[in-house]
């Protein structure tokens, strides 16, 4: 019988029919509230939203504790959370692993982290829920809830979720328990809030669990049961039969009960799902118009969802895409999109969750085709070379995990690392280990700035990190199955309410994620996985007998682990042996491509949460955020408060929009490719490395030097064209296997808001091969307006963008014989589009232009081109009109004009009149070289980057790519470099003066921002009284609500000893002070990019709102040629929109209240009279202390003094009055501005405290931003 278990809350005791007890609490429970201090979010002020209305609301967030006081502190606090974290990861090891023992001793461990106890109910329900999965009995069940709450965790209660799991396993054990009715009443009438909270936990209870309380046992309504499955549940016909949903009957029985032909696609032959779902989809499909050639292509594919996962043979596939164009009406569009649809729902599941072994078993069926045509045959098959690896680390890795368990098992000591990394080697089966070794290690090569190769450090946290991702998809897979595991499929009809209770599962089960592999586990995992690879993986090498002279062949290392030089830093790297690299970039790579993080079958699954959109079985953030936990915390804070569903908007806009591979330029590039010439981009094959002879013995030095510096030249573009051959291999597969298909590119964004694929390797963000390689899946008639569109679009992707639209027009009307040649003979006609500024673009929309213009109408033609709409050098269009600067206006097209502006060329007009002048007054020789060899093409990537904070560097080295073929002296070129950059500074500075005395007003804020401190921190936990620790980021919010941190801190490694190396990791847990330069340097462009982002985001949910395909490359957006003029619209009313609001003035408002009780350090001279003033109270202070005051000691005492001020005591208030401090004596100081600019000797200084105070906003100037909506070239 269970007794009661011990409480801090009075409870009662209810004895019941039958003897059981059940607990009822008469006073709220709060286990579940989380400590706003211990988790890391924001604590503080509420928060609110900003809108964009010319108002400021209050700060998004507010500063944190663990963020924003001392470091001391902040070790302190982090400390914790990275044991929390590295517990929990470990304990959920241990339990799927089964080791129940050690599981609970981490429990306990758990437990004793104070400031985690608010929290550790939801990881004593975690286990719970796990070891109950044994018990036999309820009283087992009960007895152990009682004695652990009771004896072990005395501070803890249970709650709602605890009361679920005690449900689900009564219902499980079912005809064991004697009156179960009774025991789940008990259950519900102990739950504080109610049944519908207990019924909430849907991660908990299953379908069967949900059916069983309704109907079977009546302890529930149908309104208790979660929204999102609630019509499953009272609709579906479980196995008991007590509902039914009559069958589809549109399908002829014939075809639903004939089974679909299968198709020989890979040597093992997998299973056919015989489900009426798939039958549907395949009536529906031949039952299309379509030709007799597609009818038996869809009447011999297989729909089994493993044989589809990719496109691996083009012979076998079939164009969905050719068969979508062929049909004549919206109608059957319509039917097909939605088989199409119903069918890539599987083929996604198996894409995300399946495709390591579809690639494992494309290999093996490789490899015994190239067996049976000889030896020669499988040296020269990558994917049979690939087999051979697998088969040969398989039988090492089981050996290892066996070796594992062994000591898991027995609890045996001696392997300590073993030890460490053995519940997490357990968790995925060793065949998809060594498949997603294999891969990972491909996809690495050349990263990371080294060539034929990779850094360890990358390579085995890549590998963990990919082993980790396998294990969180099985689990939500697992977790997915036992939830719906008695649900009957066989409705068509019905599979599509189980469809959406399954995306509502899946989206719950990846928000609750918190777990993450410490990075010390991901590379241990990731060393014992590479290392086994490198000892088994081998390539054929052939050489020459030097006695006989005929070829031999042999084995060899195709990896090597070695350590280099890079950038003066000593590395460890993993190298790949030269043939390898050979068969990397140059063979077809079918089968060896990464699975994960690919473009996707059916529409991304909506952001609505801050951690869950994208993917169906893998978890990504809102913000990709690289170790900052910082961010994390604002960002959870903003979206808990429904702060940013704008940008969730922006983003499903893009994921939603479809695409589709272009297939004739596919053909186009795969026969240059094939080729293995240079080509455009594209470079040659080149196998060996073909180096100058040495100069002969003796030579000049500077001869020899010269060699040198050749041969290091040729080198360097030798490894070059290599990595880059291997790059465009990978995406050139990718886009092989999507051909035909229609795919989508879920999205998510940066640090600073910008939006970007999730999908890495193939988007429409890649080169200018891979956006001439995507086209738009829907196709929209052109009509008049269109086909003007489309030759404007290809007029600007040839490099003729800066005359009147009409003018662009009439060059391509010009030209329409090239064009016509350039699409009908791409490589042996006259080559016109190769001279394009964007020649692979330029070529898909020749092609698509070509076409329309074969019809009697043009304008009828279906376009699928994205037409793009680009800025016009957009950081300086925000910069313009945040200072309302009328002469930068202008020169960016801000304002209306009969021309396009060109910002470049009149930046170059400057700065040649600037040379002119030192030329002819000076004689200038660098001048004088100069002036006649500067054009648009020299200065426009430093003036595009210069509003991003591009450095002197950085653009010396720009302006050296230009001009340095007028130099044999590479010294000689940069030194011209770096003098033309200054003056393009100089040019730009008088160009946009607005602008800049707004960038310099954004760097003097972030200066003395990040030299500041909180006025309330614990000023004992300085390790120095008098070298306080800056820890205040930049943060602000941008105009959609989402906050913005720099995650610009001092950085700190770990060391982690694995058995390749020790290597050295960062720390996501390390809160270390913030590095004031990069966060000066960074701020003004990250700021701007913040805006350019909220602008692109707006514009797309607009677009959206009427109907069109969005798309975006940052500040260049993306629709169908019909719809230009639509987007044009919505570009202008939205960038209206965000600068109507003074985004300055609000920016200030928000800092001033973000950072108010900050105060910031000074230096002033010692005898002036503030110094003088100051002095005298620190002798004071020091005489009462007895002992030299400290920084830190002001603080406190300022810090007592806000306290009384503040105080609802008029006698403490008045005390208040009457202290002085040498803060508060700062503060009085009229000229306290004019002596922090003054430069002042260290001898005659000292170092002051005083309230943060932001400098004035510079004047605006007149340009009235409504100007833009009637600026033909604004975009354009």
């Amino acid at each position: 019988m269970l007794r009661p278990l011990a409480r801090k809350r009075p409870l009662s005791i209810v004895r019941g029919r039958y003897g059981h007890v059940f607990f009822n609490t008469f006073t709220k429970v709060s286990a579940n509230l989380v400590s706003e201090q211990g988790t890391g979010t924001t604590a503080g002020r509420p928060l609110q939203p900003i809108f964009l209305d010319g108002r400021f609301n209050g700060p998004q967030t507010t500063p944190t504790d663990p963020f924003t006081g001392s470091h001391a502190a902040a070790v302190v606090s982090m400390t914790e959370k990275r044991d929390v974290m590295q517990l929990w990861s470990l304990l959920e090891a241990c339990l799927q692993t089964n080791n129940k023992v050690r599981a609970l001793s981490i429990l306990k461990s758990l437990y004793e982290i104070k400031s985690h106890r608010a929290a550790f109910i939801d990881d004593y329900n975690f286990y719970f829920n796990a070891v109950c999965a044994d018990a036999r009995s309820l009283g087992e069940l009960e007895r152990m809830l009682e004695e652990q709450l009771n004896a072990q965790f005395t501070d803890v209660t249970y709650n709602d979720k605890t009361l679920a799991i005690m449900v689900h396993h009564a219902i499980r054990l079912g005809d064991t328990v004697p009156n179960l009715k009774i025991h789940l009443e008990t259950y519900f009438r102990m739950s504080e809030h109610g049944v519908k909270s207990v019924c909430s936990y849907a991660d908990v209870l299953t379908i069967s669990d949900y059916s069983a309380l309704l109907n079977k046992y009546r302890t529930i309504r149908d309104r208790d049961i979660p929204g999102t499955i609630r019509k499953l549940v009272t609709s579906q016909q479980m196995s008991t039969g007590e509902t039914l949903l009559p069958q589809v009957t549109d399908v002829p029985e014939k075809d639903v009960l004939d089974k679909p032909a299968t198709l020989d696609k890979d040597a093992t032959v997998l299973k056919d799902v015989d489900t009426v779902g798939m039958k549907v989809v395949k009536h529906t499909l031949l039952g299309l118009s379509l030709t007799k050639e597609q009818q038996s292509k869809i009447a011999n594919l297989s729909f089994e969802d493993t044989k589809n996962i990719m496109n691996f043979d083009e012979a076998k596939s079939i164009d969905f895409f050719q068969i979508y164009q062929s049909l004549q009406n919206d109608v059957e569009r319509t039917q097909f999109e939605s088989a199409i649809n119903e069918f890539n729902q599987d083929r996604q599941r198996a894409l995300e969750l399946r495709a390591t072994d579809a690639a494992k078993e494309r290999w093996k069926h490789d490899f015994e085709d190239a067996k049976q045509r000889g030896d020669l045959a499988i040296q020269k098959s990558l994917n049979a070379k690939l087999w051979k690896w697998y088969s040969g680390m398989l039988p090492i890795l089981k050996k290892e995990i066996e070796l594992c368990r062994q000591m898991q098992a027995t609890a045996a000591k001696g392997h300590s690392t073993r030890a460490e990394y053995a519940p997490y080697l357990t968790l995925v089966t060793p065949e998809k280990m060594c498949v997603i070794t294999i891969l990972e290690i491909l996809k690495l090569n050349s990263t990371g700035g080294i060539t034929e190769g990779m850094r360890t450090a990358r390579a085995v946290i890549s590998v963990g990190q990919a082993v980790e991702m396998e294990f969180r998809s099985e689990q939500l897979l697992k977790n997915e199955s036992r939830m719906f595991k008695e649900v009957n499929k066989k409705s068509n009809t019905f599979k599509k309410i189980v469809r959406s209770a399954k995306s509502a599962f899946r989206a719950m089960e990846i928000e609750k994620q918190k777990l993450l592999w410490p990075q010390a586990i991901r590379a241990k995992v990731g060393s014992i996985l590479v290392s086994m690879l490198i000892r088994i993986a081998d390539v054929t090498v052939e050489g020459t007998d030097p006695i006989t002279k005929e070829k031999v062949y042999g084995k060899t290392p195709a990896f090597s682990h070695s350590y280099q030089y890079h950038n003066g830093v000593k590395l460890g790297i993993v190298k790949i042996h030269k043939s390898l690299i050979n068969q990397l970039n140059g063979e077809r790579l079918v089968a060896s491509v990464q699975p994960q993080l690919l473009p996707m079958l059916v529409k991304p699954r909506e952001w609505k949460n801050w951690k869950s959109g994208g993917y169906f079985y893998s978890q990504s953030t809102l913000v990709r955020s690289r170790d900052c936990p910082e961010q994390l915390a604002y960002l959870e804070a903003a979206s808990n408060s429904n702060a940013i569903d704008k940008v969730y908007d922006g983003l499903n806009v893009l994921g939603n929009t479809a695409w589709t591979v272009n297939r004739n330029i596919f053909n186009v590039v795969s026969k240059v490719w094939n080729e293995g010439k240079p080509f455009l981009e594209i470079p040659g094959t080149q196998e060996i490395l073909e180096l100058l002879p040495p100069p002969p013995k003796g030579s000049d030095p500077a001869v020899i030097n010269e060699w040198r510096t050749k041969n290091r030249y040729l080198s360097n573009e030798y490894s070059a064209n290599r990595s880059m051959r291997c790059d465009l291999n990978y995406k050139l597969e990718i886009a092989r296997a999507f051909l035909g298909e229609k795919f989508y590119f879920p999205h998510n964004v940066d640090f600073r808001g910008r939006a970007y694929p999730l999908s890495p390797h193939f988007n429409h963000l890649g080169n200018d091969m891979s956006r001439g390689l995507l086209i738009f899946w829907k196709g929209k008639k052109l009509g008049s307006l269109g086909l003007k569109w489309l030759k404007v679009h290809l007029s600007n992707l040839y490099g003729v963008d800066k005359v009147s639209l009409d003018d662009r027009v009439a060059f391509i009307e010009s030209q329409l014989d090239e064009v016509k040649d350039s699409a009908e003979d791409p490589l042996n006609g006259r080559g016109w589009w190769k001279k394009a500024d964007k020649p692979w673009q330029a070529l898909a929309t020749c092609m698509e232009l070509n076409e329309a213009l074969k019809l009697d109408n043009p304008e009828d033609f279906v376009s699928h081109q994205p037409v793009h709409q680009d800025g016009t050098c957009n950081g300086l269009q925000h910069y313009a009109a945040l200072g309302g600067d009328m002469e930068g206006a202008e020169q960016v097209n801000l304002i209306p004009g009969a021309m396009p502006k060109d910002v470049y060329s009149h930046v170059a007009n400057i700065v040649r009149s600037r040379l002119q002048v030192l030329v002819e007054q000076e004689n200038d020789p660098m001048a004088k070289f100069l002036v006649d060899k500067l054009n648009r093409k020299v200065v426009k990537q430093t003036v595009m980057t210069h509003v991003y904070g591009v450095t002197l560097v950085g653009a010396t080295l720009q302006i050296d790519k230009q001009i340095g073929d007028y130099f044999s002296d590479h010294r000689e070129s940069l030194k011209y470099s770096k003098y033309l950059a200054k003056h393009v500074f100089a040019a730009i500075r008088e160009s946009f003066k607005g602008a800049h005395l707004i960038q310099d007003w954004l760097g003097e804020c972030c200066k003395r921002i990040s030299k500041s401190v909180r006025l309330d921190v614990d000023e004992k936990s300085f390790k120095n009284g008098d070298k306080l620790d800056f820890m205040t980021s930049i943060i602000w919010t941008t105009p959609l609500g989402l906050p913005i941190v720099q995650p610009y801190r001092e950085v700190s490694k770990k060391q982690v000893d694995t058995n390749l190396q020790t290597v050295f990791i960062s720390d996501p847990f390390a809160v270390n002070q913030i590095n004031a330069r990069r966060q000066k340097a960074g701020f003004p462009p990250n700021f701007i990019h913040s805006l350019d982002a909220s602008h692109m985001l707006l514009s797309a949910s607009k677009c959206a709102e009427e109907g069109l395909d969005f798309a975006s490359v940052h500040d260049s957006y993306w629709t169908h040629a019909c719809d230009v003029e639509k987007m044009n619209k919505h570009i202008r009313n939205e960038f209206v929109t965000l600068h109507e609001v003074d985004l300055i003035e609000r920016l200030k408002e928000e800092f001033d209240e973000r950072y108010r009780n900050y105060v910031q350090i000074l230096k002033i001279l010692k005898h002036s009279p503030l110094g003088k003033q100051i002095l005298q109270l620190r002798a004071d202070l020091t005489k009462k202390l007895g002992r030299p005051a400290t920084l830190a000691d002001e603080i406190y005492v300022e810090k007592k003094r806000q306290m009384l001020l503040q105080s609802e005591s008029q006698e403490e208030q008045a005390a208040g009055r009457q202290m002085v401090t040498t803060i508060s004596v700062a503060e009085t100081c009229p000229d306290l501005d004019l002596e922090e600019g003054t430069p002042i000797p260290e001898k005659t200084s000292i170092l002051i405290l005083v309230p943060l105070k932001l400098p004035s906003i510079p004047p605006k100037d007149n340009f009235d931003v409504h100007e833009v909506k009637n600026s033909t070239y604004f975009f354009s």
